[in-house]
């Protein structure tokens, strides 16, 4: 029974509320009351809070920023460093023909139908990398492609998909014709 009582004089509020206030003014309530509810439930100070106030002593901060600043010098030098070292981290361009075999043999393992590939070699002057480029016709299902695309990321690790143009012949047809455009890249030969 108590229930029931709740239940009316609940309603009997809702109707007196809107009566007063409108519905404008109800969703108001409502929307101020799951603002109060929320704020609530939130904790009032954030973890990060106390670090923030022990910044506040000019001593701390200039000792922060000082070391800050010394371990920012020691970040460019070790990027400096691995740059300097990245190009002997990937192949020579002899690798090329073990790298296209590799491709092909992962189209193979694939059951791809292949068309004829095209070859590019690119060299900028002075770089210390070769980009060679190759595109490939592919038909086959999508995961079949898929798979593919994966094998040969996985097993080539100087490979990068450069792009994948999909196109669906028949509307009905599960069968995909793609193009696929890897670029591997060798260190260039030093001098």
């Amino acid at each position: 029974m108590k229930t029931d009582q709740l239940q009316d004089r609940l309603l009997t509020l809702r109707f007196e509320m809107q009566r007063a206030f409108g519905l404008p003014g109800l969703l108001g309530a409502l929307l101020i009351g799951a603002a109060a509810i929320v704020g609530a439930s939130t904790p009032s100070v954030h973890p990060g809070t106390h670090e923030m106030l022990e910044m506040q002593d000019p001593a701390r901060v200039a000792r922060a920023a000082n070391a800050h600043h010394v371990a920012g010098e020691r970040s460019a030098a070790a990027d400096a460093v691995a740059l300097d070292t990245l190009p002997g981290l990937f192949p020579g361009f002899t690798q090329s023909a073990n790298d296209i075999a590799v491709i092909l043999a992962q189209a193979r393992d694939s059951n791809l139908t292949l068309g004829s590939a095209e070859y590019q070699v690119t060299t900028e002057a002075g770089a210390p990398f070769t980009r060679y480029q190759v595109l490939l016709p592919v038909k086959d299902q999508y995961s079949a492609i898929r798979r593919f695309l994966a094998a040969v990321l996985n097993n080539v690790p100087n490979a990068a998909l450069q792009a994948i143009h999909v196109e669906r012949p028949a509307v009905d047809g599960n069968i995909l014709d793609a193009r696929v455009r890897f670029e591997l890249i060798y260190r260039t030969a030093q001098p």
